[in-house]
C-alpha cells in the first residue's frame, strides 16, 4: 500500500507545481484588451477642467510651420487620446502655430481647434473616444457635444459645442433675431417655442419647432446654439442682457 501511495503522492504535488508555474504565467501576462484599456483611460477634450498638479508645456514646445494637416491631428490625437475620425472633403490646408506661454493639455486642444477653425476644419467631439473632423460647412449637421458648463467658464475657443437656453422673459423669436450676427457657422441658432409659428421669426432665416410636437408648454421658450464656443459665449452675453425684465 506504501509503495503506491508514494507515486501518487508524486503525480498531485506535481499537478500543484505545474498549476502554480501556469496561474503565474497568467498573472504576468494581462490579455491585451485589459491593457488597453488601463493605457486608454483617460481622455480629454476641449471643455475638460485644469488637470491638478498637470505641469504646462513651455513655450515654444508645439512649432507648426506651413505644417500638414495630417501632422496636426496626429498631435491632436496624441493630446487628447481619442481616436480622430476624419471626413473626406476636408479642404486642403498648411497649418502655421507656435505657442508663446506655456499651455496645458486642455489649453493646446482649445488653441489647435481656433486654429483648424480659422482655416475651415472644425473638431466633433464624440462621447469620450472619438474626435470627428470635418468642414466647418458640415459642421452643424453633426451631433456635437452638450454642455451644461457656466457661460464665463465656456472657452475662449473655436470648439464646436451645443449649448441650450432657457428663455424666461421674451420671446426667444425676439432674442434669436439678435444673435443672429454672432452666429459663424450655417443654422446655429434653432428657436422652440414662441418662435415656431410666429413670421417673424421666418423672416430672420432662424430655424424654428413648434413645441407642442415635443415639449410641454412650461419648455416652450427655448434657444439651442450649435456653434464655437467663443461665439455662443457671446452669445448667451446678448441673452443675459436681453432676457431681463
Amino acid at each position: 500500500m506504501i509503495a503506491q501511495y508514494q507515486p501518487m503522492r508524486a503525480i498531485g504535488l506535481l499537478t500543484i507545481l505545474l498549476l502554480a508555474v501556469i496561474a503565474g504565467c497568467t498573472k504576468q501576462s494581462p490579455d491585451p484588451q485589459s491593457a488597453l484599456r488601463i493605457a486608454g483611460a483617460r481622455t480629454l477634450s476641449s471643455f475638460d477642467p485644469p488637470t491638478p498638479g498637470e505641469k504646462p508645456r513651455p513655450p515654444q514646445a508645439i512649432k507648426f510651420e506651413q505644417a500638414e494637416l495630417d501632422a496636426v491631428l496626429k498631435l491632436y490625437a496624441e493630446i487628447s487620446g481619442r481616436s480622430i475620425i476624419r471626413a473626406a472633403n476636408l479642404p486642403e490646408a498648411k497649418i502655421t502655430f507656435a505657442n508663446q506661454t506655456p499651455m496645458t493639455a486642455v489649453e493646446i486642444l482649445q488653441a489647435l481647434d481656433t486654429v483648424l477653425a480659422s482655416s475651415g476644419i472644425t473638431t466633433v467631439f464624440l462621447g469620450t473616444q472619438y474626435v470627428k473632423v470635418v468642414s466647418s460647412k458640415d459642421a452643424s449637421q453633426e451631433s456635437g457635444p452638450i454642455i451644461e458648463l457656466e457661460p464665463n467658464q465656456l472657452p475662449d475657443s473655436s470648439s464646436f459645442m451645443i449649448y441650450i437656453v432657457k428663455v424666461k422673459n421674451v420671446p426667444s423669436f425676439q432674442i434669436a433675431g439678435a444673435l443672429q450676427p454672432f452666429a459663424k457657422l450655417p443654422n446655429s441658432i434653432i428657436v422652440i417655442g414662441s418662435g415656431g409659428n410666429n413670421p417673424r421669426a421666418a423672416k430672420s432665416n432662424v430655424p424654428s419647432i413648434i413645441p407642442s410636437t415635443l415639449f410641454g408648454p412650461k419648455d416652450a421658450n427655448l434657444l439651442i446654439l450649435r456653434d464655437y464656443s467663443s461665439n455662443v459665449r457671446r452669445m448667451l452675453q446678448v441673452v443675459e442682457k436681453l432676457d431681463q425684465k
